[in-house]
């Protein structure tokens, strides 16, 4: 906030004109227009005089308390911490009222002094918890105005999760709307809500596809990182990854084929003949296991498109295809075995 807007703020709020306010001042009506849209500066001499005719400070004056650095936000957030332990709940929140009343626009402190007094009226700290909940409510609600889409978002989650523990499930619901439809915080809050709902069948459809999506974002990524590690011929690091991929896609039930076709670009960059006829031989004749994540239970509620039932053997011809035209498999035709398996 700057000086213009704070003299007009508090001037409003002491009840005068900018007609009154400049005569007492001794400049001109035009002089306290200008500052308040920001067109001009009082002199330096006039700041004093200012803040007393509108009964603040200096500091207030000049937005010396408009923020504060990450590292004051913690250091205040530990004396609040510690004050409750000396001081007993309410002259904790008696302290962190006059402190949201000195610092009114740093939303981020409001924030999370507000989740420690909320934390704390909750763990038994508090003789009376629902007497708090409207000034509680409140600051969350003022950091919600918040321009940072990150506090915007904490304080959105504090107020869902007030709602839901009060059973307004509509209410809660409202504030999902803050959150972004790729945060995976939406659909677990919003699976959440069904649970208290005993709406049970929906819940499980929510949290499966949470797993499901986890599970080819934890797969690219590791992926990737294969992919950098044989660009840097780090053959252990590769050997590493690989594994990896084929244990995540294990414990999600991704099926044989899955399990073991990350090995095959290892194989393939040491021009490994046994290990590439290997991990191949297992690709063919695992390539009905494609689907079977549809079988397990960690996505039984999920609804999947239907498939043609040729598609395995598509892909199957299509394999065999890749590995005998491309010169990628070129040191595997010395192999009798390999040549078998090629005649599919």
């Amino acid at each position: 906030m700057n000086i213009g807007n704070v003299i007009r703020k508090y001037r409003k709020e002491a009840g005068l004109t900018q007609e009154m306010m400049a005569k007492q001042l001794g400049v001109t009506t035009p002089a306290v227009n200008k500052w308040e849209n920001g067109n001009s500066y009082p002199d330096i001499e006039l700041l004093a005089p200012i803040a007393r005719l509108l009964h603040i400070s200096l500091d207030t004056l000049l937005s010396f308390r408009e923020e504060l650095t990450s590292a004051e936000i913690a250091d205040l957030i530990r004396q609040i911490d510690t004050m409750f332990e000396s001081e007993g709940f309410e002259k904790t929140y008696e302290w962190i009222s006059k402190l949201i009343q000195e610092y009114p626009n740093c939303n981020m402190l409001i924030w999370q002094a507000a989740v420690v007094l909320d934390a704390r009226r909750l763990t038994g700290d508090c003789e009376d918890p629902e007497k708090y909940d409207d000034p509680i409510n409140t600051w969350y609600e003022m950091a919600l105005r918040d321009k940072n889409e990150e506090i915007q978002r904490h304080a959105a989650d504090s107020l869902f999760g007030f709602y839901l523990r009060k059973k307004e499930y509509a209410r809660a619901e409202e504030y999902l709307v803050y959150f972004s439809d790729h945060d995976p915080m939406k659909k677990i809050h919003k699976g959440r809500l069904y649970m208290e709902q005993e709406r049970n069948e929906e819940a499980c459809e929510i949290f499966e596809s949470l797993l499901f999506s986890e599970y080819q974002t934890l797969n690219l990524t590791l992926s990737m990182l294969l992919n950098l590690a044989l660009k840097e011929q780090n053959t252990e690091d590769a050997h590493f990854l690989a594994s990896k991929l084929g244990d995540l896609a294990k414990l999600f039930d991704m099926g044989k084929y899955n399990e073991c076709s990350a090995m095959l670009d290892v194989m393939c960059s040491e021009k490994n003949v046994e290990g590439t006829y290997q991990v191949v031989k297992q690709l063919l004749e695992n390539v009905d296991s494609l689907y079977d994540f549809r079988k397990s239970g960690l996505f039984r509620h999920m609804k999947f498109k239907s498939t043609d039932s040729s598609y395995p053997e598509w892909i199957r011809t299509k394999l065999l295809e890749g590995f005998r035209s491309g010169d990628e498999f070129a040191y595997m035709n010395g192999l009798d075995e390999w040549k078998k398996l090629m005649e599919g």
